[in-house]
């Protein structure tokens, strides 16, 4: 039972995460149902403890908003990461923000690898072999990113918030099979 708003959440965040990379925005229509599962978790785990997930979860919007501020963040990334904080218990709260920041360094490091590397080997758009062809939407979404990538456009970071989200449950799983606490 306590599988289905996890499921939920988590086709909602690769549904966010896709959308970033593509359209370099986060629908409040998916962010929405992510903070629904994690209330009904919430709710069904650990209702004595929801009045302090949600203040942890505006007290997150509120950090991260300052951050958004001063456009050191996205706003989508805001909404979305505070979302999520509803999923965990509020004690592993700090686990989940350290796991998405983390994911943020690989992805922000994988970013400016790859504009390096654009920059060694730029170019023009004329010299480019298969151009002329139709591309699949893969190769339009892979063109479409190394052109983001080249002229140092923000990184999509719902995927580090994804990954972040994923590496808290593949964590938490393993304590599950090693016969140690469980919270998923």
């Amino acid at each position: 039972m306590h599988a289905l708003p996890w499921l939920v959440a988590l086709v909602a965040l690769f549904v966010c995460a896709a959308n970033d990379l593509t359209h370099r925005i986060i629908p409040n229509r998916w962010v929405v149902p992510i903070a629904a599962s994690g209330l009904a978790l919430g709710l069904a785990l650990r209702p004595e403890l929801v009045w302090i997930s949600l203040l942890a979860a505006a007290i997150t919007l509120v950090g991260l908003g300052i951050l958004a501020h001063f456009d050191l963040i996205g706003g989508g990334d805001v909404k979305l990461i505070s979302a999520l904080t509803l999923l965990v218990s509020p004690e592993h709260i700090g686990s989940l923000l350290i796991l998405i920041a983390l994911a943020g360094g690989v992805l922000a490091c994988l970013y400016f690898a790859a504009r390096y590397r654009l920059r060694m080997i730029a170019a023009p758009q004329a010299d480019r072999p298969g151009l002329d062809r139709p591309a699949s939407r893969l190769q339009q979404l892979v063109e479409r990113e190394r052109i983001r990538i080249a002229a140092g456009e923000p990184m999509p970071y719902a995927l580090a918030v994804f990954g972040g989200l994923v590496s808290y449950i593949a964590r938490e799983l393993t304590q599950c099979f090693s016969a140690t606490s469980c919270s998923v």
